[in-house]
């Protein structure tokens, strides 16, 4: 877990760490980012004091949420590669938009809620897209991927597979179904036809979103 003036912890302050950062996921994914901290400190068990120490701002703490959240896909990303077999070169990509329909079917909410009023530093977007790069490599070398995909593509892909999940508003496909839009997705970036259009470019977007609201 990566946090601000992350330095070495006793366990008990750790725990309140943990506590904290669990008690904003679940209050965000309720309420939404109006919820104040007074009731995230509630849920966690600890005093407000403890919570500013911390955590001096709320936008501190969702900074904190998200960094957390690129750590495990950077992780996601590294055990995919990780478990590389000769014969498989496109199992490092599908490892990877596996982990990310899990990480939708569970985290939603709270994702909904921070898209919806926080904008991730620029730094974040880039870890995550250059990550994508790496776990696209070798599909990419073995001459898989169709001409033209590139790591927006990838991650336009896992929304994609967020909304093939839940169809509708609290439904959750059964677990049976998702690796048949999985490989539906799949399909679309494997090929010799060359993709037609341009791709999504996130790094851009975020730089030119948080350029406007300077």
């Amino acid at each position: 877990m990566t946090v601000p003036n992350a330095l070495p912890m006793r366990a008990d302050a750790r725990r309140n760490l943990e506590r904290i950062m669990q008690a904003a996921r679940e209050a965000f994914a309720e309420n939404g980012m109006d919820v104040g901290v007074e009731e995230i400190a509630r849920r966690a068990g600890v005093g407000k004091a403890t919570f500013f120490r911390r955590f001096p701002t709320k936008e501190a703490l969702v900074t904190a949420l998200y960094m957390d959240f690129v750590d495990e896909v950077e992780g996601a990303i590294e055990a995919a590669l990780a478990d590389l077999h000769p014969g498989d070169p496109l199992g490092p990509l599908r490892a990877f938009l596996e982990h990310s329909m899990r990480t939708q079917a569970h985290n939603k909410a709270f994702f909904e809620a921070v898209a919806a009023r926080y904008v991730p530093p620029v730094e974040m977007t880039d870890r995550i897209m250059a990550g994508v790069e790496r776990v696209m490599e070798p599909a990419r070398a073995a001459g898989l991927l169709r001409p033209g995909v590139e790591p927006g593509d990838v991650s336009t892909a896992t929304k994609m597979l967020g909304a093939a999940i839940r169809p509708m508003e609290g439904l959750l496909l059964c677990e049976e179904a998702w690796p048949r839009y999985l490989d539906v997705v799949l399909s679309g970036l494997t090929g010799e036809s060359p993709l037609p259009g341009v791709a999504a470019d996130p790094c851009t977007m975020v730089r030119e979103f948080s350029a406007k609201t300077e």
